[in-house]
Formats: C-alpha cells, structure tokens, sequence
C-alpha cells in the first residue's frame, strides 16, 4: 500500500520537464485534461464535476490507479493514469494506460514517451504482466504513436453501458 501512495519527484531534466506521481493538488489540472481529452477524441461533453469526483477518487485509493504527470515551469503539463486489472491467466496485473492527455502547447515533445517509458519501467519492477492501452478507432495519430513504442495489438474492445 505504502509504495503506491508515495509521492517521488523521478525525473527532472529536458530543459526543466519533471515526471512526477501526481497527486491531490492536480486534481482540477487533470480533470480538465480528461474533459479536453474526451471532447478532443471522441466529442464526448463529460460532466466536470463527476470527472474531478472520479480523479479524487484514484488519489485517495491507490487501488483504483495512479495518475503520473509532467510539470514544465511548475505547471502540470501532461498526465496519465494506470489502473489495474487482475489476469488468472498470468498470476499478475495488467496495467492499462488511460486519461492521456498533454497540453496543445505542449505537444510533439516527447512527454507521452517519457511517461510510457516511465510506466513500463515501473511495470516490469512490480511485476505487472504487461502494459496496455485502448485508442478509440478513429484516432489513428494516437495509434502511430504507439505503435513507434514498439506497442502492438491483436484485441478489438467492445462494450456496453449499464
């Protein structure tokens, strides 16, 4: 428990670019990119105030995920969520990436790699079975990136609302 709710600086380089664990203090931040991010990719208005209820959530239960973001000049400027999902098949987590979202001005610099690369590492430490990510189908900017990470897919997603 205590290692997931740990607040670590982790990095600080590229020009004053610093990944760090977020935490409660980015809530507003963060809800404002997932609402960005949800308009952005796939024209979806979500409600801010069940968006910033659901990331305060996953800052008080380090069960439900953790966000990492990145600070440029002491402004959060991109951020990620990993939450977890339990496989019997591998004895161990898959960690899924979601909520990925960087400022517009803040784009085409690297920070998604940073923080995928990030994940990975800290995946393969605890011992996660892999690390995965959805994109919407139409998004195929998205998918190009992840694919140049080295990311491959062989999975349709399909869902339901309850």
């Amino acid at each position: 428990w205590s290692r997931f709710r740990r607040i670590r600086h982790i990095m600080t380089k590229d020009g004053g670019a610093n990944l760090r664990q977020g935490k409660m203090e980015d809530v507003e931040t963060i809800a404002n990119f997932n609402c960005a991010m949800a308009e952005e990719t796939e024209g979806l208005q979500l409600d801010r105030g069940v968006v910033i209820k659901g990331v305060q959530a996953v800052m008080l239960d380090a069960a439900k995920g953790r966000y990492y973001v990145i600070e440029e000049e002491g402004q959060v400027v991109s951020c990620l969520l990993i939450t977890f999902e339990w496989s019997d098949w591998r004895n161990s987590n898959y960690w899924w990436i979601q909520s990925v979202y960087t400022h517009p001005s803040y784009r085409r610099k690297g920070h998604f790699s940073k923080l995928f690369k990030h994940v990975v590492t800290e995946g393969r430490a605890a011992g996660a079975a892999a690390v995965r990510l959805y994109a919407d189908s139409q998004n195929l900017r998205a998918q190009e990136v992840y694919r140049k990470l080295g990311m491959t897919s062989h999975y349709l997603v399909f869902e339901t609302q309850c």
